[in-house]
Formats: structure tokens, sequence, C-alpha cells
């Protein structure tokens, strides 16, 4: 049975998409932290976790910002085309 992954796993996984697709590699949890408005790195770590469970994405070991994307996201766009991964989620536009 596929779970699908709650409101805060699925913006983390959207986060995670649009960071790698602009920078090439994956956020660390501190800018992940800070994207969502979390509380505590912890909590940042527990929904990757969670998607790492799932098979959303997957870690490599031993490797600073190891996160890889499993499979397709979909990333909100502007109507230039450019990825919205800057906009926190929470913040006002």
């Amino acid at each position: 049975m596929i779970v699908s992954p709650t409101a805060r796993q699925a913006d983390m996984l959207r986060f995670i998409a649009g960071y790698v697709e602009a920078w090439g590699f994956a956020p660390t949890i501190t800018e992940m932290r800070e994207a969502l408005g979390l509380a505590s790195k912890s909590g940042s770590a527990r929904l990757i976790d969670a998607l790492e469970e799932r098979g959303q994405i997957s870690r490599v070991p031993y490797q600073y910002r190891g996160i890889e994307v499993t499979g397709e996201v979909a990333i909100p766009r502007a109507p230039d085309g450019a990825p919205l991964h800057f906009v926190a989620i929470g913040e006002a536009l």
C-alpha cells in the first residue's frame, strides 16, 4: 500500500528537488529548516527520514549534502519558467 506524503513532507520534497535543480547539489539540513520554517534541525531530519522510508529520496553515505531525489517531482514555477524554490514556505509573497 502506497501512502502519500504529508503536506510537510511534500513541501520538503519540492524544496529539495528545486534546490538540486538550481544548484546541482542538495541543501543542508539548516537550509531545509529555514526554508520550511521549522523550529529545529531534528524536525528536518524527521522529514528526511520519512521521505527516505517512502523511497522518494535516497541518501549517499559519507557525502556532505548527500541526498538524491529518486523520482519525478512537480516543482512550482514562475510564469517565466523559473523554479520557485527560493520562496520559503510560509513567507508572504
